[in-house]
């Protein structure tokens, strides 16, 4: 019996064929809006895997995203380090208000011992 792989292979460099121009769109999008152009931002928006771009076949789309970032890396910092300023602010209102919590329940768990206490010197 002799396997047909002409169709697989043909299949297979179709699906390629489809994630270069979502990886392109992606490129062209991000950089239109100036959003963060980077291999992460990239792999995400054209649902590719970053072994797919590092593809010696798709060198080109690498060096594009490369030369990008070298050309404009103010923006993708500056960015990040607003989302990450303002996710450390919500984590540490969090945090002041897990530890308000826990102290009240601290406060509460020393009254019922003394209440516990001292029912226990009256028997």
């Amino acid at each position: 019996m002799k396997r047909n792989t002409q169709t697989i292979v043909q299949l297979a460099a179709e699906k390629s064929r489809q994630a270069r121009l979502r990886v392109v769109a992606a490129i062209t999008t991000m950089q239109r809006e100036g959003e963060a152009v980077n291999f992460n931002t990239i792999c995400r928006a054209a649902r590719v895997s970053k072994t797919f771009l590092y593809d010696p076949k798709h060198s080109d789309l690498a060096q594009q995203i490369r030369s990008f970032r070298q050309t404009h890396p103010q923006s993708s910092s500056s960015h990040r380090s607003n989302k990450s300023d303002s996710a450390k602010d919500a984590q540490i209102a969090r945090f002041k208000e897990r530890v308000r919590q826990l102290e009240a329940q601290v406060r509460s768990l020393k009254d019922e011992n003394e209440l516990l206490y001292g029912k226990l010197t009256d028997l």
